[in-house]
């Protein structure tokens, strides 16, 4: 399962999505689980709760 984190405002915190759902579905600049797993690592970046992309996260 392939992840994104789509360009964020400077105000707010970087949504990692499931790439290719229905929150994110454009394929272009998909990252790789471990990638996903630093991003959510940081302080300033959340899983999407509508597609749940730490769900995979957590079975990969």
């Amino acid at each position: 399962m392939p992840w994104k984190i789509p360009p964020q405002r400077s105000s707010s915190v970087a949504l990692l999505h499931r790439g290719g759902g229905a929150t994110c579905p454009d394929q272009v600049g998909l990252i790789s689980r471990e990638t996903a797993m630093v991003a959510l690592a940081e302080p300033d970046s959340e899983p999407c709760g509508v597609c749940r992309p730490d769900t995979g996260l957590m079975h990969g």
